[in-house]
């Protein structure tokens, strides 16, 4: 493989960087920053395969009219404790953050509630959201699927659904939620972009290539190739759930269907629980911190660690807030030709 370089930049200069370039294809400064952020947050969690590359990915499809950077999510149906969100294929951002929100103002009211939504585009690292909803007391959960079909089903050949992502996040009494937050395919499909930028070969349990035969090329992949459901059949299972939940519960396309515009859609449905409905925030965060310690207390295996979800994430967001994000040179040159193209000095 041909070496690779990383170049490392300050998370602020990146959030001023994506902000600029969003802005200057026409959206809203407010909602330019938000976006930047959800990709910069992503990148500095450790997830790159739903991070700052996106800047220019998203560029990409604003620019061939996928995503309506003006476009504003419409509630098209409502009761008290449920809603039905059009995202009018602006910002998936935009929307799935629309659906957190309006899923929590009903959880605090009603204790339970669920909101979908629908005509959204990608939307991101789906944690972002549901730890959101976490530190605010509630429990957040996101189901997702991805109208873009890249993952094979158990036993089956071929792309059938998309990577259909599910996360869940609940308050602790500490500074960090908990957090659960993974494709139902064995990695994100931008984990193999990752590795193909890097010029970096794949554990050959990832994909298959165009005849069906396990492979370490992450070139394999854009060439026919597909990702496999992680767990064989849980994994599966677990996959068909998130369509179902994401996708059909809410209208949105399924990774089946023969439409092929926009390039990812994803359904999203969210759903928020209130502990004051149940034994109290109070007495929720007191047990589980308590139930958190005695699991860290367990002896680990030689090499390991016993881990709380969500520690990876928090532990590489502080370390990139003040060491700053590495980014492939390869993905930092495209950022810098796509801002030098819009008038816009990238540092």
């Amino acid at each position: 493989m041909v070496p690779f370089e990383l170049i490392t930049v300050p998370a602020d200069d990146l959030r001023i960087l994506g902000t600029e370039i969003f802005t200057a294809l026409g959206a809203p400064r407010r909602r330019a920053e938000f976006v930047a952020d959800t990709l910069v947050e992503a990148s500095l969690t450790g997830h790159d395969s739903h991070g700052v590359s996106y800047f220019v990915l998203y560029s990409d499809r604003i620019r061939k009219g996928h995503i309506d950077v003006k476009a504003e999510p419409v509630t098209v149906k409502e009761s008290a404790s449920s809603a039905l969100i059009d995202g009018r294929w602006g910002f998936g951002q935009v929307t799935a953050m629309r659906a957190m929100e309006l899923a929590a103002e009903k959880a605090k009211k009603h204790m339970v509630s669920a909101v979908g939504a629908c005509h959204c585009n990608h939307i991101g690292r789906v944690g972002y959201y549901t730890a959101w909803s976490a530190r605010r007391g509630l429990v957040g959960m996101m189901f997702v699927n991805v109208g873009h079909p890249s993952v094979s089903v158990y036993g089956g050949l071929g792309r059938v659904f998309g990577t259909n992502p599910f996360s869940a996040s609940l308050p602790t009494g500490g500074k960090d939620p908990f957090l659960l937050d993974y494709a139902t395919s064995v990695v994100a499909e931008g984990k193999v972009t990752v590795a193909r930028t890097k010029h970096e070969k794949i554990p050959r349990h990832w994909i298959r290539d165009k005849n069906g035969m396990p492979t370490d090329d992450p070139n394999d992949m854009p060439d026919g190739g597909w990702l496999l459901p992680f767990g064989e059949h849980k994994g599966y299972c677990l996959q068909l759930l998130m369509e179902l939940m994401g996708g059909i519960m809410t209208g949105s396309r399924s990774g089946t269907d023969t439409e092929t515009k926009p390039p990812s859609p994803n359904g999203v449905l969210a759903i928020a629980l209130n502990p004051e409905g149940f034994v109290g925030l109070e007495s929720f965060d007191e047990r589980t911190d308590a139930l958190f310690q005695r699991v860290k207390d367990t002896p680990a295996e030689r090499g390991s660690r016993v881990l709380i979800p969500g520690e990876p994430e928090w532990e590489s967001k502080e370390h990139r807030e003040k060491d700053g994000i590495p980014i492939p040179e390869e993905t930092w040159n495209e950022m810098a030709k796509l801002a030098g193209e819009l008038g816009i000095d990238a540092k």
